[in-house]
């Protein structure tokens, strides 16, 4: 049985994911006519009994913190710490019920008569002389995990296909004024798309700062799966490796 397996894509592979046909699992390749799984939603808890129990050659699409050991008994002692905690709480809950329950006996046991006092919370209406903005000139920097700049950001009007890309300094402008709540997407190949809302602003123009981490890149490929597999020796097995 693997106590641990490490998980790698080996040749990544250059083609679009978004441009893939949508398949239950992940999406379809035309390239390679293969599925291409979708792995970037699962937890370490969840990757690791799938690979185990799996036997076929895979193509998937990976985050790179994914990419990465996985110790069986890792994960079984943080489904336990989960598990205690849940159980800590709960203990925690019905001590408090029967505290509650004890000091609810006592006040009906004394026989004092409640008074409850009705608090009347009046209004106070204050004149907002500020300026209302409602459009907005976005514009800023995007930058990669080491903070230098990314050109050829693709930056899209969420439901629109309004954009603008970044310029060789990572700098944009978005060509026309937003209004709050409205939705910017970056998309840059190899990471996933960020999303920026406007936000309530005084001023008419925003500047932002957007980042893209080292564990947002995305990498597709064949999938190859390794580890140590250890089992139990029997007696005999140890007796015959004392005279080796």
């Amino acid at each position: 049985m693997k106590n641990s397996l490490r998980i790698t894509v080996k040749k990544p592979c250059s083609e679009k994911f978004e441009n893939f046909s949508k398949t239950a699992n992940g999406g379809f390749c035309n390239s390679c006519e293969k599925e291409v799984i979708d792995f970037t939603n699962m937890s370490q808890s969840e990757l690791m009994p799938y690979f185990c129990h799996t036997n076929r050659n895979i193509c998937g699409r990976f985050k790179t913190s994914q990419l990465t050991d996985y110790n069986r008994n890792e994960l079984n002692h943080s489904g336990m710490n989960i598990l205690s905690k849940g159980i800590g709480a709960m203990t925690f809950s019905l001590l408090s019920l029967c505290t509650l329950s004890s000091v609810k006996a006592q006040e009906l046991s004394t026989g004092n008569t409640t008074v409850h006092t009705e608090l009347v919370a009046t209004a106070n209406h204050v004149a907002n002389n500020s300026i209302s903005i409602e459009k907005y000139t976005v514009k800023g920097t995007v930058l990669d995990e080491d903070n230098l700049p990314l050109p050829g950001v693709s930056i899209v009007l969420k439901g629109t296909t309004t954009g603008v890309s970044t310029d060789f300094e990572g700098r944009f402008e978005f060509p026309i004024t937003l209004e709050a709540n409205d939705v910017l997407v970056f998309s840059y190949l190899g990471y996933d798309a960020k999303e920026y809302r406007v936000p309530n602003s005084k001023t008419d123009t925003i500047e932002i700062t957007i980042i893209f981490e080292a564990t947002d890149i995305e990498l597709m490929g064949e999938v190859v799966v390794g580890g140590a597999y250890v089992s139990k020796r029997t007696i005999f097995q140890k007796f015959i490796a004392l005279f080796k």
